[in-house]
Formats: C-alpha cells, sequence, structure tokens
C-alpha cells in the first residue's frame, strides 16, 4: 500500500500513484443514466470534482492509454458492458480554475488562450482527409486568433464537430469550475460584462449538440437565475442538496474506516466525525482534503478553511445587512428553517439572506436537511472545523469587532454595570444600524445580542434559551475560568412606543423573571463568585436596561 496520499492532486493518474480511494464507479452511473445529457454537479472546493473529471477523461479519451490505470478498479469488475467504453471517445476537457483577471477584456482573452491551447492538441486534424478545406481554414484561423473574439464562443461546438467528423464517435465535454471566472467576476465588479459571453458559450457547446456524447461540468455554485444554462433542456443538476451521485464527492464513512486502519491511526470514527464529517444529504459523508490532511499529520486541526478564499463570503456579510446577526445562530448549535432557491443571483444579491445561505449551503460552510417542503429546509453547521471557521473567520468581522473603541468600551460598560453607557452604545452604534424590518420580536433583539456578546465575551461560554426547573433564560454568559464574573439577560420587547418610565417598568420586569425564576443557578452551581443580572427592555426606537447582582 502506497503510503502517501494525493493531497491537492487533481490528475487520475498521478493519484493513482498514491493512496486512493476508488471512485470508478462513477463512470458507471454517467454511462448508464446521462449518456445524451449534460450533467451540471456542484460541490464544495476540494470535494474530488477536479480529481473526478480527470477520471473521466482518463478513461474516455480517445488519445489516451489507460488501461492499467483501472483494471484494478471497481469500474472493470462492473462487467463488459464499462471495459469496452475505455479510451473510445474524443474528448474536449476545459479547466477554468486560473480562469481569474481584474477586467473583463483580459479574462475574455484568457478564456480565447484556453480555446486556442485545446485546438493545438488536436492540430493533427488539419491533416484529416474527413475535414474539409473550408473547415481546416476555420480551425486555422481559430488558433491563430484571426477571427472575432466574439466569434469565440461558437468555437468548442466546432471542435466537437471537427472531431465527430474525424473519428465517427460522439464527444465527450468535461467543463471543470465553470463558476470560477463568474465568482472572481462578480467580487470584482464586472460580471455584467462577461455574463452574455459564457451563456453564449455554454448553449453553443451543450444545447442541442448533436454531436455531445454527454456532458459534465463542475463548479461550487449553481448560478441558474442569471440563466446561464437557460437554454439547455438536456441539463441535469446534481448538487449537494441531492442524493445522486453524493458518494462519489466526499468520503463516505465506510472509507473514512478503512483509511485509518490502512494508516495504524488509533482515533475513534466519532471524533472524526464530529471534526469533519456531517456532509451529504444523510449527514454520512466527509470532507476529503480535511480527512487527508488529518490522516497524513495525524492532529485534529481546522484544514479546509486555508485551502480557499473567503473573499465572496465576506462580501456578501457587508452586502446583505444584519446577515452577522443571523450567521451567529448557527455557532450555538443552532438548526434553522428556511425557505430558499438553491441557486446563486449575483443581480439579486442585496438585501437577500436566502442568496447568502444557499451560497454557504454549496460551498460548504452549512448543510441543508429537506423537510419535505417544497424549498424548506433545515440548515446548521456540519461539524466542529466549519464551527471554528464561523467562529473565527466569519463571525468576528462584523463592524463591532473591527471597532475596538467602542468594542472595549461596551466591554467595560457591561462589566461595570454602566447601564446609561451601555443603552446609549447599543442605540448609537447598533440598534440605529439595523432596519425597523430586522428587529421586530424578543428573538430578533436576542440574537442580536448573542451577535455582539460572542465578539466581545471570546472567554466566555455564551448560551440562549437556558432552561432550569423555573423556566430558560434568553442568555447566559459564562466564565471558562475561575474568579470571573457571569451575566445573566433577560429580555423584553414592545411594539411601538414608550414613554421611558413604561419602558423602564418592562426592564425592571426582566429583571425581576431572573430573579423569581432564579435563572442564575446553573452559575451558582458552577462556582461563579459574581453574577451580573441584566433586564433589558426595548421599544421600536429606544432601549432601558436594569441591574442588579447576586454575589455566592
Amino acid at each position: 500500500m502506497n503510503k502517501l496520499l494525493p493531497i491537492g492532486i487533481e490528475n487520475y493518474e498521478i493519484a493513482c500513484s498514491k493512496y486512493y480511494i476508488d471512485k470508478t464507479l462513477l463512470i458507471k452511473e454517467i454511462t448508464d443514466n446521462y449518456i445524451g445529457n449534460s450533467l451540471l454537479i456542484t460541490r464544495p472546493r476540494r470535494f474530488g470534482k477536479s480529481l473526478n473529471l480527470s477520471m473521466l477523461d482518463y478513461y474516455f479519451n480517445i488519445n489516451k492509454s489507460s488501461n492499467d490505470l483501472f483494471k484494478d478498479k471497481k469500474i472493470f469488475k462492473a462487467g463488459d458492458k464499462y471495459i469496452k467504453d475505455i479510451n473510445s471517445y474524443p474528448v474536449i476537457h476545459l479547466n477554468l480554475k486560473n480562469l481569474l483577471s481584474n477586467n473583463s477584456s483580459s479574462l475574455i482573452n484568457q478564456l480565447i488562450e484556453l480555446i486556442i491551447n485545446l485546438f493545438n492538441e488536436y492540430d493533427y486534424l488539419l491533416d484529416s482527409n474527413k475535414i474539409n478545406e473550408i473547415e481546416k481554414k476555420k480551425m486555422k484561423d481559430i488558433m491563430n486568433h484571426q477571427i472575432e473574439d466574439s466569434l469565440y464562443v461558437s468555437s468548442l461546438y466546432f471542435l466537437s464537430h471537427l472531431l465527430y467528423k474525424h473519428y465517427n464517435k460522439k464527444v465527450v465535454i468535461l467543463i471543470d469550475e465553470y463558476d470560477t471566472p463568474l465568482e472572481d467576476s462578480y467580487q470584482k465588479g464586472f460580471y455584467d460584462e462577461i455574463i452574455l459571453f459564457f451563456k453564449k458559450l455554454y448553449s453553443s457547446l451543450l444545447k442541442s449538440n448533436e454531436y455531445l456524447y454527454f456532458a459534465v461540468v463542475t463548479g461550487v455554485l449553481e448560478i441558474a437565475k442569471e440563466s446561464i444554462f437557460s437554454d439547455l433542456n438536456n441539463l441535469y443538476v446534481c448538487s449537494v442538496i441531492d442524493d445522486e451521485l453524493s458518494s462519489y464527492f466526499g468520503f463516505t464513512e465506510e472509507e473514512v474506516l478503512q483509511s485509518i486502519k490502512d494508516f495504524n491511526l488509533d482515533f475513534s470514527i466519532d471524533e472524526i466525525k464530529t471534526w469533519y464529517g456531517g456532509y451529504g444529504t444523510n449527514k454520512n459523508l466527509f470532507n476529503p482534503w480535511s480527512i487527508n490532511n488529518f490522516i497524513t499529520k495525524k492532529k485534529f486541526l481546522s484544514y479546509w478553511v486555508n485551502s480557499g478564499s473567503k473573499d465572496t463570503i465576506i462580501k456578501l456579510i457587508n452586502d446583505i445587512p444584519n446577515s452577522i446577526v443571523l450567521l451567529n445562530e448557527f455557532i450555538n448549535n443552532k438548526t434553522m428553517k428556511f425557505n430558499f432557491n438553491n441557486s446563486i443571483s449575483y443581480k439579486d444579491i442585496k438585501n437577500d439572506k436566502n442568496t447568502l445561505f444557499s451560497y454557504l449551503v454549496q460551498s460548504g460552510y452549512l448543510i441543508a436537511t429537506s423537510t419535505n417542503n417544497y424549498n424548506d429546509y433545515y440548515l446548521s453547521i456540519p461539524n466542529f472545523e466549519i464551527n471554528l471557521v464561523f467562529e473565527n473567520e466569519i463571525i468576528k468581522r462584523n463592524e463591532l469587532s473591527n471597532d475596538n473603541s467602542i468594542s472595549k468600551e461596551l466591554f467595560s460598560s457591561i462589566m461595570n454595570k454602566d447601564v446609561n453607557n451601555i443603552s446609549r452604545l447599543l442605540k448609537e452604534h447598533i440598534i440605529n444600524s439595523f432596519s425597523y424590518y430586522d428587529l421586530i420580536n424578543e428573538k430578533d433583539y436576542q440574537i442580536m445580542l448573542i451577535s455582539i456578546f460572542s465578539v466581545l465575551f471570546s472567554n466566555y461560554i455564551i448560551k440562549s434559551e437556558v432552561i432550569n426547573k423555573l423556566g430558560r433564560c434568553d442568555i447566559m454568559i459564562s466564565p471558562k475560568l475561575d474568579n470571573e464574573i457571569g451575566i445573566i439577560i433577560e429580555i423584553k420587547k414592545y411594539k411601538g412606543r414608550l414613554a421611558k418610565d413604561r419602558l423602564k417598568a418592562y426592564s425592571d420586569k426582566a429583571l425581576n423573571q431572573i430573579k423569581e425564576n432564579e435563572y442564575y443557578d446553573e452559575l451558582l452551581e458552577k462556582g461563579v463568585n459574581r453574577i451580573l443580572l441584566y433586564g433589558f427592555a426595548f421599544d421600536d426606537k429606544n432601549n432601558e436596561i436594569s441591574i442588579d447582582e447576586i454575589n455566592n
């Protein structure tokens, strides 16, 4: 057994020379179910998309000799029907992973260069007696960039036509990371300038292409609302919320167990699942990148976070007001129910929290479990590794954490029971930044305060809805260290406006509820010596705070 893992390797031939987890039955699935169609497979980064496309290339490509790479794999044990297909079809394999630029013209030029390189791979077609002189001249013009840039949108369709004429075989089309240039252009502000070019390219290549054997397109996101694939009547989408093909993108529990055994690791599968599992429609898949790194380093660390950019997530959070408040709920092991469209619409992205959730699900930061109602899903963080990503890389990037002066002042005011300053800071720097529709009921204010306190009290444990024998408190801030202060918070919300004294009566009521129900008993049992009790009351514009203290 080869003890080297194929970390970061996207070439199937090289991966096979190392410790390779066999995913070759994907070939059987495609042959059985998707011939004649275009298949869009969306999965998070580092979940094996590129390696699987490379495997399909090596298997079907008529210009390769791959028998030795598959003879001991599962596909060769699946029957003669599949063995006969090996190296039998021309393949167009386009990888857009590195198609990144700062402006639209440069990006289009890079794409044209990729296309020209593809044509150069098949320059022997210029000597084919099955291709006429007019077609050969057109091919030369494409290769020498002697046609207008706009005409390159149909060039790959033309290449499939030439390959079909030469081999009398339909063509396998593989497009990897189709959404990378689209997401990059969104981040850099020229998305609208390039979307039409890509739409025409994909439509020309995949729509009603009579030379198509099958096509597989991969990416992280399903970009549907922009209608990039709107003209395709033969497109099947297989996303992270679909059962089909799920076991080929991610490691199964059986595969992880075998890896642990093969590498003589003394870790329980439950530990590994807690850190790196929880993916797939049944939450039974593991992150391949993290598993391979964990086996190599034999340590529970956060590996996946450093394998790609978080720029789009941060941009979405900045574009969508108050999204940080909702995201903080997931850190507290909450499952949230949302009705959302799984496709991403960059055009409609602002003020659309469902777009953010769709992005987070498709990119692997959240998992979506069906409620059996159309478009209704329960969203949650899949594992501890991603929980750390949320806590360290996302939540703490909000405005409050960036403004150290306000953050420190608010923390100091809470610890010193300065209710007037707490009230002022909340109103001036936080509540006024929310719209009327964001903060409606007590739950909204609870989420807002939890989000704030998770930043302020980074060395504390923040809990919500803590149940004791007499009721449940809204927020408990529990110290991790001895001799630190604990805090209990109860919230009241009045819909409308109240006079100051009447609103203060609401905060007194919240404080009395803490005392009467002894919400602090968990902190007392833990040995916390000093506990601050806060009653918060909010109306549509103002807030009042009541304070008390008990000592153990």
